[in-house]
């Protein structure tokens, strides 16, 4: 019987229906649960809408925590680790916002609209590419962090030259600001040097800026084109 249910709220590699139908009722609950997100006004449909979604999620949660050896594989261990878990703690975190509306009693979890949000996390378990590109970014995790380090640095070296070449940058954020925004080629427009050098030592930057940014957009593309041949 577990295992069956198993079979359903996981992916199922047998792609059987009632494994298809349960991911497709899934993706409707979360998408009907971040409407009341779009509106300012709270409507009486908004409350239905929050605790029939906050059910089915609560279903789907203790579905997935009682057959939790199935997914780990580590026996009765398994029960005690899933709660830690990525995805149930995603999980745990889409239901936490409801329960207050659910029973009045959860005042203590009442959370802000923005914890809704973390909803539209669980479209990840649902969608091959996503997983894919997760896939992607785990695998190449070590230079992606290197590529990091280089942005860092470079951001900070950047903004500490301009800080003291610009008189009229206030702080030290300010300049980190200019850099930022620099560097992945946005340029608000609300914080620019005005001198000849500050000009000129913002043209090296974004030059320099754009074959930063570059770096991290190649390796994730050829990655991701490999995971989808190897497919």
């Amino acid at each position: 019987m577990r295992k069956t249910i198993y079979n359903i709220v996981e992916k199922d590699e047998r792609n059987n229906f009632r494994s298809i139908s349960y991911d497709v009722m899934m993706l409707i609950s979360i998408a009907v649960s971040l409407i009341p997100l779009m509106f300012r006004k709270t409507y009486p449909i908004f409350s239905f809408i929050e605790t029939t979604t906050v059910v089915i999620f609560i279903i789907d949660y203790i579905l997935r925590w009682t057959t939790a050896d199935f997914k780990l594989k580590k026996g009765l261990k398994s029960f005690f680790l899933y709660p830690f878990t990525i995805s149930a703690i995603i999980d745990m975190l889409s239901i936490l916002p409801g329960l207050n509306i659910i029973n009045k009693s959860f005042k203590l979890l009442k959370v802000t609209r923005l914890l809704k949000i973390v909803r539209i996390l669980r479209f990840v378990r649902y969608s091959s590419h996503i997983l894919m590109l997760l896939n992607v970014l785990k695998k190449e995790k070590y230079i992606l962090l290197s590529v990091l380090v280089i942005a860092i640095a470079y951001i900070l070296t950047t903004a500490l030259i301009m800080f003291n070449a610009e008189s009229h940058f206030n702080s030290f954020f300010d300049a980190v600001y200019w850099a930022t925004t620099t560097l992945t080629t946005v340029g608000y427009g609300d914080t620019y040097p005005m001198t000849y050098l500050g000009r000129t030592i913002s043209m090296i930057s974004a030059l320099f800026g754009v074959a930063i940014i570059a770096l991290p957009s190649g390796i994730i593309t050829a990655s991701y084109l490999e995971e989808l041949h190897n497919k």
